[in-house]
């Protein structure tokens, strides 16, 4: 049955030296699809590209974007606005990274694609064309070529991984593809596949799974369907897209780090809490006239109270655009490690903060945060900055999702047990995950609204939390999931500061 999915015949035009890219996005485009990894809360886990294969009864994708915890189906989105889903596979190769979608109906009126038989690298590289989805929002192409092989044992080096047993051997791709989602076809100059692009964690350069490898697994699966939740677990780790949208850039998202420092600082003060003001200090006599003697004295700021920030109207939006940031960049597969490192530390420092600041200010941002959340039914996504209570704790699709109430706000977030098992930063083991009633402050991103365990709530992909301060005792209900020898949270670390105001603001 997945074998038949080889054959098939497309009128290709005469064979060029480079690959026509407008006869690419007129013929090629319509038979490659954004393939969707929906998640058990409705929620796509993941993102990839497939691509129609001979008689279009399969879509060929990446297996590491499907084979995911709670996936048990996929929705596939051609470029006409035509979506199907689809619950079954009938090819998966762990070894190739490569598995083949069953249609539940043959998109006989468009054809797939074949596969090419030319030569994976030839004199000068092959010229080639990546057809695939940007950022998971439009169809698009990077054109370049193909060049070299390299050998799994080497790529299983860079990777930290163990060397498959299957022998497998993979092509450079040198090609501007990124924010393309892995799975996209790689066609020479008449349309044929010569291989699929692969992004794998830890490899600089992109690769693609050589056609002739993808044919020899097609032939050899059994003629048989089977759920996708029963995908076998991927052998290589790959950079797949989780998030749909196109990430901010590190000088956005800095840009967005100094507004909420300048604005969220007192223009009176310029921080210091203290103004400088004339004072009468005593008299003195010349020539028989008394003059007054004025100095220049320190007085507490009226604007601010002493506190040297302040939480004005909209500030709350630079806060969310920092946590859609921090979050976006982490769910870049092509971010840098050092660019990471910057979004962790502002982030720390802003967790830091938050933990600190006077409660005039946080009662202003808080409420400015509960309207954004509104009712909690989008529009979604949106940066996400609050101080929250963790609540129960319930099980959906085989995971553990964690109930959270946002001070000030009637909206339940919930969020992946998983992903609050400790603090931003900390080394695994280092730290316990926040208990019932604990307050944390939470850096991410909102995502959907959906019903859960018979609540409204919002699902939260969450960038990074730390301990807040106790803004309140947990609901009586929640007492039932307490443990009776639950410690408190751990108190805050030292700020650095000796008057113990935030240093984030730079005051």
């Amino acid at each position: 049955m997945v074998a038949a999915a080889v054959v098939g015949v497309w009128p290709w035009p005469a064979r060029a030296a480079l690959p026509d890219p407008l006869w690419i996005h007129k013929s090629i485009t319509p038979r490659v699809c954004l393939v969707q990894a929906d998640g058990a809360l409705g929620v796509s886990e993941a993102y990839a590209t497939g691509f129609l294969l001979g008689a279009g009864k399969f879509v060929i994708t990446d297996l590491a974007a499907l084979a995911r915890p709670g996936v048990e189906k996929v929705t596939l989105h051609f470029k006409d606005g035509t979506s199907l889903e689809s619950d079954q596979f009938g090819m998966a190769d762990a070894a190739t990274g490569l598995v083949a979608v069953a249609l539940p109906e043959a998109k006989k009126e468009l054809g797939g694609l074949s596969l090419s038989t030319a030569a994976v690298a030839g004199n000068g590289g092959l010229p080639i064309v990546v057809v695939g989805w940007r950022h998971a929002e439009r169809v698009d192409l990077a054109t370049g070529r193909l060049a070299g092989e390299v050998s799994a044992a080497e790529l299983a080096e860079a990777c930290g991984i163990k060397t498959p047993a299957a022998e497998v051997a993979f092509a450079r791709l040198y090609a501007p593809a990124k924010g393309i989602a892995v799975g996209a076809p790689v066609v020479d100059s008449g349309g044929g596949v010569v291989g699929i692009m692969r992004h794998l964690v830890g490899v600089e350069t992109l690769l693609a799974v050589p056609a002739g490898a993808l044919r020899r697994s097609l032939l050899e699966a059994e003629p048989s369907l089977e759920p996708i939740s029963r995908l076998p677990t991927p052998l290589w780790p790959v950079a797949v897209q989780t998030l749909p949208g196109k990430p901010m850039t590190p000088p956005q998202f800095a840009g967005a780090v100094r507004a909420v420092k300048l604005r969220s600082r007192c223009d009176t003060c310029g921080g210091d809490g203290e103004v400088m003001v004339k004072k009468v200090v005593g008299q003195r006599r010349i020539g028989g006239l008394v003059q007054p003697i004025v100095r220049q004295v320190p007085k507490r700021c009226d604007t601010c109270g002493g506190e040297g920030i302040l939480c004005e109207d909209g500030l709350y939006k630079y806060f969310a655009r920092m946590g859609e940031g921090a979050t976006r960049l982490a769910a870049d597969p092509a971010v840098k490690a050092g660019v990471m490192e910057a979004v962790v530390s502002n982030t720390s420092g802003l967790l830091d903060a938050l933990r600190e600041v006077p409660d005039s200010y946080r009662s202003r941002l808080a409420e400015q945060a509960s309207n954004d959340l509104g009712t909690g039914h989008g529009p979604f996504p949106k940066g996400l900055v609050v101080w929250a209570q963790r609540l129960e704790t319930v099980r959906h699709g085989g995971r553990e999702l964690a109930f959270l109430r946002p001070y000030r706000s009637s909206v339940r977030l919930a969020a992946p047990a998983a992903d609050l098992e400790r603090p931003l930063g900390a080394e695994p083991g280092s730290a316990r995950r926040p208990g019932v009633g604990n307050w944390i402050v939470l850096v991410g991103l909102a995502r959907a609204s959906v019903e859960l365990a018979n609540h409204d709530a919002v699902v939260v992909r969450v960038f990074g939390w730390d301990w807040g301060p106790n803004l309140g005792p947990p609901p009586s209900y929640l007492e039932k999931f307490r443990k009776p020898s639950q410690p408190p949270p751990p108190g805050p670390p030292p700020s650095g500061r000796n008057d113990g105001k935030p240093d984030f603001f730079g005051l």
